[in-house]
């Protein structure tokens, strides 16, 4: 399969975006030839690294790639690199304690205060804020939090 009938298809056939077009034409660019074999893919992922490209920058160049490489009916894959685990920072003990014993004064203060120990709370990481509530024909107003995560 060449690449332009790869991306005729993707385009016309499944839709994609202009942005994911995009994607694949800059990953499709790192592939020597249209039908590589596994020596080729495998200094195809050592380029990208010595151009300075990070795992997780490598491993969306290899995705498309390997999309690619499936619709073509290549029996070849390229391997997805390891990315390195990232570990969030989190607060000391005595961050926290001063974070739960703030006296807020102003009303301001106290929302944001509120805010805080539900993050604090259930361990998230990003709260979505709706001030007005439709039921209806009717408008309330209310403040709704929506808690946007995955469990732990």
């Amino acid at each position: 399969m060449r690449f332009t009938s790869f991306l005729r298809e993707k385009l016309y056939l499944e839709n994609v975006s202009t942005n994911t077009l995009r994607w694949y034409r800059h990953a499709l660019k790192w592939l020597p030839c249209e039908n590589p074999d596994e020596s080729q893919l495998k200094e195809m992922v050592v380029r990208m690294r010595e151009q300075g490209l990070k795992p997780t920058g490598c491993n969306a160049a290899i995705r498309a790639i390997n999309c690619y490489l499936r619709l073509s009916g290549s029996p070849q894959i390229v391997r997805m690199l390891k990315e390195p685990e990232q570990i969030m920072q989190t607060f000391s003990a005595e961050q926290v304690k001063a974070l739960v014993s703030f006296k807020p004064t102003t009303d301001f203060e106290r929302r944001l205060h509120l805010l805080i120990l539900i993050l604090l709370a259930t361990g998230g990481r990003e709260l979505t804020l709706g001030l007005v509530r439709q039921t209806g024909a009717h408008q309330k107003q209310g403040l709704y939090v929506l808690l946007v995560g995955q469990p732990a």
